[in-house]
């Protein structure tokens, strides 16, 4: 793409000045789009690395995540081999055209453009989580089942059932003697609210690596019946992680398919 950058063209007969002047304002103009193409290519891979960071991290369930910090590695090499194209092209094919009058303003064109690229780079991966959620999900269930085995009437000392995945301290009545009684899940049960999401993505990394596929090859558009089975996927996780409120998590899937739908075609 940037290969046939700056060559030659031929100038129309015209005074010395305009033809001069054309040539600066040619030069200026070229290197504008050159760093507008590259600062494009540059936010592409890193909305990539963003919609897919966060699970691949989640998913890699290796002690060093080594299987997340090669694509983190892949996702960076590519944006160094774009700062790289660009430094190499200003150096060896910008500023051997540009007048003394012009350097002035394609430095700041370029520095602009470096500085824009490197902060981007160096900010991309800074949100996301390494963490074994499967592990700290494990260790919370352990904790939760305690506590339901724990669980009895405390006046006719029946032993009282859960069906449904509780958060906090609540009170259920005891079906034989009606009596209010406090179950405790434990303080750590409510990090499951806040990991269900994401441990249930990681656990269809395969469904949503389908989707990527797809969406890449042939469009959004035509991508759209992958996505719904990824969420879909998604939600049975869901079920599985949190029980009893399938409801909510059907609406977790109505909205998200709601949102893929209002997206720019371009996206």
């Amino acid at each position: 793409m940037f290969r046939k950058f700056f060559t030659s063209k031929a100038q129309p007969t015209a005074p010395q000045d305009d033809k001069e002047n054309s040539q600066k304002e040619d030069v200026i103009q070229r290197a504008q789009r050159f760093f507008q193409q590259l600062q494009q290519r540059a936010a592409e891979v890193a909305e990539e690395a963003k919609e897919s960071a966060q699970l691949l991290a989640d998913a890699d369930t290796d002690q060093y995540k080594r299987s997340y910090l090669q694509f983190k590695g892949a996702i960076l090499h590519q944006l160094t081999a774009i700062i790289q194209k660009g430094s190499d092209t200003y150096q060896h094919k910008i500023i051997p055209q540009a007048s003394s009058q012009q350097m002035m303003v394609l430095n700041q064109i370029f520095q602009h453009w470096n500085q824009q690229t490197l902060q981007l780079m160096t900010q991309l991966f800074e949100q996301v989580e390494e963490r074994d959620l499967e592990k700290e999900y494990a260790a919370i269930m352990a904790e939760y089942q305690d506590a339901i085995e724990d669980f009895t009437c405390r006046q006719c000392g029946a032993d009282l059932q859960i069906d449904q995945f509780y958060f906090t301290a609540t009170y259920l009545p005891c079906p034989f003697c009606q009596t209010q009684n406090t179950f405790d899940p434990g303080t750590r049960a409510r990090q499951v609210e806040h990991m269900a999401q994401r441990l249930a993505e990681a656990r269809c990394k395969d469904a949503y690596l389908i989707y990527r596929e797809k969406k890449s090859t042939e469009g959004q558009a035509a991508a759209r019946d992958r996505y719904a089975e990824y969420v879909q996927a998604v939600v049975a996780e869901m079920n599985r992680i949190l029980p009893g409120i399938e409801k909510q998590h059907q609406n977790y899937y109505t909205r998200r398919m709601s949102d893929y739908d209002h997206l720019p075609i371009g996206w």
